[in-house]
């Protein structure tokens, strides 16, 4: 989980307990560039937490898993859109909730939807 130390800003406690509890389940891409939490919640993916310097090159790692386990969606959410952005650049990202923080960075909620 060192590695993912800079997603869980906040909610590290919450994310540790869901992977205990079996919830949420940790990822690591087969090139070793791209760590994630992932949770399922129904036929959507969810990217409780990515952290890697390699998005872009690493995505369809992600992606190809989402879809061999029939998920629909992937849904990120994330205080670094930017990052997410740059990483997910020529896909259909979609902005679908913004959560405002009373301190430090809101939480932005993207889905990417998979054909």
């Amino acid at each position: 989980m060192q590695v993912l130390k800079p997603a869980l800003v906040g909610a590290k406690a919450t994310i540790a307990s869901e992977i205990k509890s079996g919830i949420s389940h940790l990822y690591q891409t087969n090139d070793g560039n791209l760590y994630a939490v992932l949770r399922p919640e129904g036929q959507q993916l969810v990217a409780v937490a990515v952290a890697g310097g390699k998005l872009k090159q690493s995505r369809h790692h992600l992606i190809n898993f989402a879809i061999a386990n029939n998920f629909k969606s992937i849904r990120f959410h994330t205080k670094h859109p930017e990052r997410l952005i740059k990483g997910l650049a020529g896909l259909p990202l979609n902005l679908i909730e913004v959560r405002q923080s009373l301190l430090g960075r809101d939480e932005l909620i993207y889905t990417l939807e998979l054909n």
